[in-house]
């Protein structure tokens, strides 16, 4: 083993290393690497010992204020020591050999590529047999790193010595140095001991209940200033005892044309079952392990992840040389391909290599893990049963939900997603379908036909089941959204009738956002179908104050006023322009709708000529492109006496003897001149009575969602987002 820098033939390392993976995102991952390479070194597990130190320096910080001072830690470095075989010549010629895998198949230098990436320099101290040595041992120190000094040598290896000395026993010191990254750096200053030894545990857990009677010593040490703070040890006590442990045997796949085929050739894993304290496992995970360590965790299909079943939670590891063959040069970075991946990467191979399908492991394992636990196959039972109420209260097409792909505990928001998803890519086909039943229902005679009306009931639910689910399910939804909203409008009204008697304050926000929100300038997505059904569909401002009005973009009031026109719009004090109409919508060239709210303690009499305003300011300030001269007003409250309003002498105003209501006929709108510029119909109208209207108006389509049991479960999750 020579000294110095040992150059890397054939390979230009500072390139190189910009093509291989990167940092692990767990600062952890290289003691873990260190950790699985002490393993690997022990000859006699039982007999072998790993010291893992946590080096800590205290010293006082001054905070940022510059008087107060508190201790704080900082990292000096990591040292892992073990009693294994040491590295010899043959060791370290594969050690320094970039992407060397010769120690044996599944060894692919990952530890060495997580040193590089974590650390500045890596220190390795290592005591190793030698039989053309005096003594029987050597010792060579060396060091690891990838900084610049070492890539102008082309290097990342710099031996420091090798020589005889006098020894009785082999091992190995590695001591992590300087920390690339500032995270890490602190991480690993303030880290417990327990939290360490807990996630060694999770990361080594297959390994350590294969070797649950044979574990080496293993302690954990954070030492603050050369003396010991705290220190444990990981034993076979630790290591919880596995519930079953049981061989899966998973068949092989090959792509035939576009269709994957599963073969008789099977594959042999093994399955390895716990059932934890809910204390000591925060989440239920499937984990394929590679040679004995975590490589990837999935959801397990019939359990949420932090679902717990009489206080446990689950955890399966998978293991088998499949995935160990897997494993690439970033540990864990398995890669068995899904089978959408599989049909992707082998749509023009002509002879694609027969694989395990991630999908197909996943599939199995949680099929056997429901043959094994009772109280599992139970919960997969009472979802499967939910998923099958979702699909008879939804109507839901079975091929969609078949493409949909949907997961036994998927929540039916995202199943009824996931199925509007595939049910959009099947559309056309859906298209083609629906054409043909309406064939069908032109083909129907009602004549002589007995069945007829049940022809047209199994021909309406064929009908439903091919139009798109996302149609059928915003119908549902949008009459949900109504029935939720003339409830809270008659609570609103029965609480602020309340608050009147209680001399209590009253809002007409309240009622005005809920209907439509203000400084809002979407109609169709507001509620004003409370008012009028038409009224969603014109364009249309909440609360905008008249000079910002638009309509296509453009500002609908003159850019320029003349002199006289100035001077009236700003007289008496006040700005007329930067008013706000609760509501102005715009149904169809030269028409405004003007609405305007009023709290339920307000005489709307007080109020009557506030509309008539606005369309004067409309009728004779805005540009002539427009030409709008008919008004709509609505004039709402809930204080409206017949009395009040023919007292006030604003006009010819006349009772509706159907609707309780009062309206005004057509009134002319005047210039400054005098001149008729538009006309003005107006309603006095309580927030009660267009609650009763609009209660009539829907009750039918509430009835029938109400009916198939529909409506209440788009209720409910509409009331939540709301």
């Amino acid at each position: 083993m020579e000294l110095g820098f040992h150059e890397t033939k054939g390979l230009f390392l500072a390139e190189e290393l910009k093509t291989i993976h990167q940092k692990s995102r767990n600062s952890l991952q290289p003691i873990f690497e260190a950790i699985m390479n002490s393993f690997e070194a022990i000859e006699i597990l039982s007999k072998g010992k790993i010291s893992i130190e946590f080096n800590i320096h205290k010293d006082l910080f001054t905070e940022p204020d510059g008087e107060t001072q508190t201790e704080k830690c900082y990292f000096k470095n990591i040292t892992i020591s073990d009693n294994g075989i040491g590295f010899n010549e043959k060791e370290f010629t594969r050690f320094y050999t970039l992407r060397d895998n010769s120690k044996n198949k599944n060894n692919k230098g990952t530890g060495r590529i997580q040193y590089l990436h974590s650390f500045e320099t890596t220190k390795f101290i290592s005591t190793y047999k030698d039989s053309k040595s005096s003594t029987g041992f050597k010792q060579c120190i060396f060091n690891l790193s990838k900084s610049p000094v070492f890539l102008r040598h082309n290097s990342l290896v710099n031996v420091e010595k090798n020589d005889e000395i006098v020894s009785k026993n082999t091992g190995t010191t590695v001591i992590f140095t300087n920390p690339i990254g500032k995270k890490d750096d602190d991480n690993y200053a303030n880290l417990s001991v327990e939290t360490i030894k807990d996630q060694i545990i999770k990361y080594f857990l297959s390994y350590f209940c294969e070797n649950k009677d044979s574990l080496p010593k293993l302690t954990i040490s954070r030492i603050i200033d050369n003396a010991i703070e705290q220190s444990v040890s990981i034993t076979g006590n630790d290591i919880p005892t596995p519930r079953h442990t049981e061989p899966l045997l998973i068949n092989y796949s090959v792509l035939e044309g576009n269709k994957i085929v599963s073969l008789a050739r099977k594959e042999r894993f093994s399955i390895t079952v716990f059932s934890i304290e809910d204390k000591k496992l925060p989440v239920n995970n499937i984990v394929l392990t590679s040679k004995g360590t975590e490589a990837k965790r999935y959801d397990i299909e019939s359990l949420l992840p932090n679902e717990k079943i009489d206080g446990h939670r689950y955890l399966v590891l998978i293991s088998g040389n499949y995935i160990n063959d897997k494993d690439s040069d970033l540990r864990g970075d398995i890669k068995i391909l899904t089978s959408e991946q599989y049909i992707e990467q082998n749509k023009e191979t002509f002879d694609p290599d027969e694989v395990i399908l991630l999908d197909t492991l996943l599939k199995s394992a949680n099929t056997k893990l429901r043959s094994l636990c009772p109280e599992i196959d139970k919960k997969f039972e009472e979802k499967k049963g939910r998923l099958d109420d979702l699909k008879k209260m939804f109507l839901l097409n079975e091929q969609s939900v078949s493409e949909a792909d949907v997961k036994i505990d998927d929540s039916d928001e995202i199943a009824l997603r996931k199925v509007y998803q595939a049910d959009a890519k099947l559309a056309a086909k859906k298209d083609a379908a629906l054409k043909n039943l309406l064939k069908e229902a032109e083909n129907l005679n009602p004549e002589n036909n007995e069945t007829y009306q049940q022809d047209i009931t199994a021909l309406s639910k064929k009908m439903v089941s091919a139009l798109p689910l996302k149609n059928r399910n915003e119908l549902a939804q949008y009459i949900a959204r109504r029935r939720i909203v003339l409830t809270y409008i008659d609570k609103v009204l029965e609480s602020q009738k309340k608050m009147l008697k209680d001399s209590g304050r009253i809002s007409e926000k309240l009622l005005h956002n809920l209907i439509f929100q203000q400084s809002n300038a979407d109609p169709e997505n507001s509620d004003l179908w409370f008012i009028n059904e038409e009224f969603i569909y014109y364009k249309g401002f909440s609360n905008v104050q008249l000079s910002l009005i638009t309509i296509d973009g453009e500002l609908i009031f003159k850019d320029e006023f003349s002199a006289e026109e100035e001077r009236y719009l700003t007289s008496l004090g006040e700005n007329r322009l930067i008013k706000k109409p609760d509501i102005l919508l715009f149904p169809d060239e030269g028409k405004c709708i003007i609405i305007e709210f009023k709290a339920l303690d307000v005489n709307v009499s007080d109020h009557l000529t506030q509309i008539n305003k606005y369309a004067y300011l409309i009728a004779n300030y805005t540009k002539k492109k427009y030409k709008i001269n008919t008004f709509y007003g609505y004039l709402i409250g809930e204080a409206i006496e017949p009395g009040d309003i023919y007292s006030t002498g604003t006009g010819n105003w006349e009772r509706s003897p159907h609707f309780d209501y009062m309206f005004r006929p057509s009134q002319y709108v005047r210039s400054d001149k005098g001149a008729i510029v538009g006309s003005l119909y107006t309603e006095v109208i309580k927030y009660s009575t267009l609650l009763a209207r609009a209660k009539k108006r829907n009750e039918i389509f509430i009835k029938k969602l109400e009916n198939s049991k529909q409506l209440s479960y788009v209720s409910e999750t509409v009331e939540t987002v709301k």
